[in-house]
Order: C-alpha cells, then structure tokens, then sequence
C-alpha cells in the first residue's frame, strides 16, 4: 500500500484545500486528492493513529481538523499536538471494498489501541 499513498502534513493540507476552492487549477487539485480512500492521522506527538474513510477524503480530513470529525483529533491538534496526514486511494489498492482497505489498514498500524479508533475493525 506503501506505493498507493499520500503523506502530507495538516498545514499542507489545507494549502490543498484552499487552492481546490478557486480556479481551474484548484478543481484539478480537488480531483487529483479527493478520491474514495483511506487516510490515516498521526498523532507524532503522542504517537496515536486514527483511521477513518471516504468517498471523499478531503472533505473527510477537513472535518477532524475544523471540529466536526473525531473530537479527540481536534482537541489534540487544537492544543498543539503534531500531526501527518497519509491518504490511500482504494481503486489502486488490493481490496475490494472501501470497509476491506479500512480494517486492513487499521490492523496494519494497530489503531484500534489508541483511543482514537475504538475497535479493531471501527464498525
């Protein structure tokens, strides 16, 4: 999966973000980065992985890191804590399913420990 990801940091993020809100460059921007997929916050400061979904990951990063997504993300990005954003597209990936790469990916980096994914498959 390694080859199928993405690893940004949230200020670059939301250079992404702000740039696929106006233009033509930023509408191909929005297409290349929000696709159906997988992403992973790290938490390096307290080293805790969350890991969530999306049909369309931009939209589903920006909500943990404005407030709307998993409060504990915030509440530790809100205080400081440091963070790198990794995403993972499912149409290049060996699962069939969006759920499939989600479980695998939380197994791969045992979130579930954390207390930021609450159960191994998060269901």
């Amino acid at each position: 999966m390694a080859d199928n990801s993405l690893e940004i940091t949230p200020n670059e993020f939301f250079e992404i973000k702000n740039v696929s809100l106006s233009g033509r460059r930023g509408q191909k921007i929005l297409s290349q980065y929000n696709f159906t997929g997988v992403y992973i916050l790290f938490n390096k400061s307290e080293n805790m992985y969350y890991i969530g979904h999306g049909t369309k990951v931009l939209a589903r990063i920006n909500s943990h890191f404005t407030g709307a997504g998993n409060k504990d993300v915030y509440d530790d990005y809100k205080y400081g804590d440091e963070f790198s954003i990794k995403m993972i597209s499912l149409a290049n990936s060996p699962c069939a399913s969006l759920n499939e790469l989600k479980q695998s990916v939380i197994a791969t980096y045992d979130a579930h420990a954390s207390r930021y994914n609450k159960t191994r498959d998060n269901q």
